[in-house]
């Protein structure tokens, strides 16, 4: 997701939720979400709550 502060800047979110009961598991924010920083997040998520059977 991305959205607009009112100075014009733009920021992103990368969310990931459990969609069995809508648990909100990560949350990461800011102006600029390289990939490698995405899979830093999902690879401490594994070893905090083991892998997804399936991502979407």
């Amino acid at each position: 997701m991305s959205d607009v502060l009112w100075s014009g800047r733009r920021f992103r979110t990368f969310n990931v939720i459990d969609e069995y009961n809508r648990e909100g598991l990560r949350i990461e924010i800011d102006t600029s979400l390289p990939a490698a920083r995405m899979i830093r997040a999902l690879n401490e998520l594994v070893k905090v709550r083991g892998a997804p059977q399936s991502i979407r």
